[in-house]
């Protein structure tokens, strides 16, 4: 599980977190998720948006690289990806066009809550794929596909692959065409046991790449909540989403943070609130991003550690690395380099669209 996952889990819970624990009551019992202009209000209605010093130059963009993408926005279409896809054809037997009214009827709640699909249409007029059942999508298409994430059919629990994960799609559909106002047919466009092959292949590439670049900033003791907070605003990151520090990215390419911080001390995350009254003073600061969807892992990587560095210089600590051991600088660098190596060699370009979806 990759720290973005975390991140999205950890956001998802804040809420349960003040509902179910024991606190006296304060201002944060009417705590609610924000939007980032409520959360940076809230920042600095507690005087906490000015940072002692301005470190911000350590985040320096200058010294990022990025491929160039050029993407036809106007021309853009949405459609099954038979890479990473498992892709179910249904074909209207005597001509008839797909209509939405039908179709939504046919792939309901019930469809949609048991059998997690993709419902892709092909639409004559704008000639061009789309999300079918998307509320601006066209009202008729001429084709439609049903396409399943494939990685699925993978048990992580018990490890195995199951196939009568997607046959129970195919008689799933036989029944729902019997009552479609026109006649439909269904045809696979590869076989369940090719798709198990694929799906093996995906997983395998999961399991090898989906890794976190990790740097430790470990306390003596504590830090005091306060001179973390301000060394990390000094160094440019910002507050936000899933209550944690990032550094943003503005680029229309690779993840939406560069990287982020957050702390293995209970919650995980940092309430501006909690900083000010003195309730929390972390035991270690954690940056990290995840390599594979990263714009650039190689510089990103250089430029955290100096925020690390930077951090240690106001706060103390030490530098560890994931597993909690001295940080040997050149070693971690050495061992990036040849994992953006291997990711080449199989294809996988850090940051790009293909990237951003299997990790």
């Amino acid at each position: 599980m990759t720290i973005y996952i975390i991140l999205g889990l950890l956001a998802l819970s804040v809420t349960a977190y003040f509902i179910f624990r024991q606190k006296p009551k304060s201002a944060l019992d009417n705590y609610f998720i924000s939007t980032q202009s409520q959360s940076n209000d809230r920042v600095k209605n507690l005087n906490l948006e000015n940072p002692s010093e301005d470190a911000s130059y350590i985040l320096d963009t200058n010294k990022l690289s990025f491929p160039d993408i050029v993407r036809e926005i106007e021309d853009i279409e949405y459609k099954a990806d038979p890479e990473r896809e498992w892709v179910i054809n249904l074909i209207s037997t005597d001509g008839a066009l797909f209509k939405k009214e039908d179709f939504n009827k046919m792939f309901d709640y019930d469809w949609r809550s048991k059998y997690s699909s993709t419902i892709y249409g092909f639409s004559k007029d704008e000639n061009g794929w789309a999300y079918a059942n998307a509320g601006e999508s066209p009202y008729v298409f001429s084709k439609l596909q049903i396409a399943v994430d494939i990685k699925d059919v993978f048990n992580e629990e018990n490890p195995k692959y199951e196939t009568q994960k997607l046959k129970r799609y195919i008689d799933e559909l036989e029944k729902r065409i019997k009552k479609y106002p026109t006649k439909l047919r269904i045809e696979q466009t590869e076989t369940i046991e090719s798709a198990i092959s694929k799906a093996k292949k995906l997983v395998q590439l999961n399991q090898e790449f989906n890794l976190d670049a990790i740097i430790v900033l470990q306390a003596d003791k504590q830090f005091k909540g306060l001179e973390m907070w301000d060394a990390l605003q000094s160094v440019g990151l910002k507050w936000g989403d899933g209550d944690l520090f990032h550094w943003r990215n503005d680029k229309d390419y690779g993840h939406d943070q560069h990287f982020s911080v957050w702390t293995t001390t209970e919650p995980g995350y940092f309430f501006p609130e909690e900083i000010k009254d003195g309730n929390m003073n972390p035991q270690n600061l954690v940056f990290g991003f995840s390599i594979p969807r990263s714009a650039d892992p190689k510089n990103i990587f250089d430029i955290m550690l100096n925020s690390v560095k930077y951090c240690q210089n106001r706060l103390g600590g030490q530098i560890l690395d994931q597993n909690m051991k001295p940080f040997n600088e050149e070693k971690e660098k050495q061992e990036l380099l040849e994992f953006l190596k291997r990711m080449e060699q199989k294809g996988l370009q850090a940051g790009s669209d293909k990237a951003l979806i299997m990790f």
